[in-house]
């Protein structure tokens, strides 16, 4: 049996290492989505176990866009703002992200990354087709929710880890 087991909030890591290891013990498969690695290393998963990091589905942002809006700009404050406007090169560095090129960068985003629900529906189907997904936190719950209200979700038993 594959089982998949939604962990984006990492706070049930014991819960889901105990329960990954009944999984294999029971001559099964588990994989273990994350959204951030650095939060199990504490409590680091069997290694029978694979682990799908949710970032690496999505898409990054294109190098032009990055040259344009962020490193150009960077570049013309600190040859025209050198020696003693540094600090106020640093404070117009941030109000220029904060104000123009974060939000450009955000509209932009619309045309290469991938929407949320499908991000998860290509973590969740990384290896073999799963036969259950278990949704172990409750940071976990609206993208499961919203991947199962998408046709991408049809065909996928859930159950919900709740000790």
């Amino acid at each position: 049996m594959n089982v998949v087991f939604l962990a984006l909030g990492a706070t049930r890591r014991e819960a889901v290492i105990a329960e990954t290891r009944k999984v294999i013990a029971g001559g099964g498969s588990a994989t273990v989505v994350i959204r951030k690695p650095g939060a199990w290393a504490e409590n680091p998963l069997p290694a029978d176990v694979e682990v799908v990091e949710l970032d690496r589905f999505q898409r990054a942002r294109p190098r032009l866009i990055g040259l344009l809006l962020f490193r150009v700009p960077r570049l013309l404050l600190r040859v025209f703002l050198s020696g003693p406007l540094r600090g106020r090169r640093e404070r117009w560095d941030k109000a220029y992200r904060r104000r123009i090129a974060d939000p450009i960068d955000r509209r932009l985003g619309r045309f290469y990354r991938l929407p949320s629900d499908e991000v998860l529906n290509l973590a969740v189907r990384a290896g073999a087709s799963p036969d259950l997904l278990v949704v172990a936190d409750a940071q976990s719950l609206a993208p499961a929710a919203e991947l199962l209200s998408k046709d991408s979700g049809r065909g996928l038993n859930v159950a919900f880890y709740s000790r």
